[in-house]
C-alpha cells in the first residue's frame, strides 16, 4: 500500500511540476522584444467564426483563409514575424489572452467599454453594423419591433446579443457559431437572426429562403485585443495598422472579401486625417 501511494505521489508530483511549467509558460506576458526574439506572433481566434473572418478553404481544407487571416499575415510580414494560429473558443478568447495563451486576439471582437477594462485594443480595423434576417416568406417584418413575442437567434457574447436582450418582448436564442442560427431560421425554429453584417452577407444573403429585413444598424468597431502588460506590442501593431490604412492595403483586403462600404470609408477618412 505504501509503495502504491509512493508511486502515486511521484506521479502526482510529476504532474504538478509539468502542469506548473505549462501554466507558467501560458501566463508568460511577452511584449514586443520577447516576441521578436522568438520570431513568432501567436494569434488567438475561433475558427468557428467562419467566413469571412477565418475559415478553412473549401477547395483546400489544409489552408485557413479569411479577411482576418490576410490581415494577420500582413501584420506578420511587416513586423518580420511568423503568425501562429491558436484555436480558442470564442467565449474564452479574452480570458485566454489575459492568461497568456497567445499574444493577440482577433476574431471579430467588438471594442466595448467592459473589454477595455481588462485588455487594450489596436484599431479599429473594421466598422461593423448589425443586420436583421428573416425568412423570405415573412414579408411583414422590417425591424426588431416587429418580432416582439418571437424568437430571435444570435451569437453569444456579442453586441447583437446585447441589443436583443435590451429589446422588450424578444426571446433571445444564443448560439456558439454563426451557421446554426440561419439553419434554424430556415426550418422555423426561430423567427429572425441578428448578427454582424459581414456574417449576414456570407451566410444569409446567398440563401433564397432568407432575406434582409430593414437597413443595417447599430454601428460598432472591431479591434485587435492585446494584454495591458504589452504596451510596446500594442504601439507597434497600431503603427502597422495605420500604415496599412494610409497605403491602401487594408482597403484592398476588405475589397477582396467584398467588405468595403461607406462605413469603412468613414474609418479610412478618420485615420487619414490624423
Amino acid at each position: 500500500m505504501r509503495k502504491k501511494l509512493g508511486r502515486l505521489g511521484v506521479l502526482c508530483l510529476l504532474t504538478i511540476i509539468l502542469c506548473g511549467g505549462c501554466h507558467q509558460y501560458q501566463r508568460e506576458s511577452r511584449d514586443l522584444e520577447q516576441i521578436k526574439a522568438a520570431g513568432v506572433l501567436r494569434w488567438g481566434s475561433d475558427e468557428a467564426g467562419g467566413a469571412p473572418y477565418e475559415f478553412r478553404d473549401p477547395k483546400d481544407p489544409s489552408r485557413r483563409v479569411g479577411f482576418e487571416v490576410d490581415l494577420a499575415e500582413e501584420i506578420g510580414k511587416r513586423l518580420g514575424l511568423q503568425i501562429e494560429f491558436v484555436q480558442t473558443d470564442w467565449a474564452v478568447l479574452i480570458p485566454a489572452l489575459r492568461r497568456g495563451d497567445f499574444d493577440i486576439a482577433m476574431s471579430g471582437i467588438e471594442i466595448t467599454p467592459d473589454r477595455r477594462e481588462v485588455v487594450d485594443f489596436v484599431g479599429p480595423y473594421y466598422i461593423y453594423l448589425q443586420q436583421l434576417v428573416v425568412r423570405a416568406d415573412d414579408t411583414r417584418t422590417s425591424s426588431l419591433a416587429d418580432l416582439r413575442g418571437k424568437k430571435v437567434g444570435t451569437l453569444n457574447n456579442t453586441a447583437a446579443e446585447r441589443i436583443l436582450k435590451a429589446t422588450p418582448g424578444i426571446e433571445v436564442v444564443s448560439y456558439d457559431d454563426n451557421v446554426r442560427p440561419y439553419d434554424d431560421l430556415v426550418i422555423g425554429r426561430i423567427d429572425g437572426v441578428l448578427l454582424d453584417l459581414p456574417i449576414a452577407l456570407y451566410y444569409a444573403k446567398p440563401n433564397s429562403r432568407l432575406r434582409f429585413a430593414g437597413e443595417p444598424f447599430g454601428e460598432g468597431e472591431y479591434g485587435i485585443a492585446v494584454r495591458k502588460e504589452t504596451p510596446k506590442l500594442r504601439e507597434a501593431l497600431q503603427k502597422v495598422l495605420i500604415d496599412m490604412i494610409h497605403d491602401g492595403t487594408l482597403r484592398r483586403i476588405l475589397e477582396k472579401w467584398n467588405l468595403w462600404n461607406s462605413a469603412q470609408e468613414k474609418l479610412e477618412s478618420r485615420q487619414l486625417a490624423r
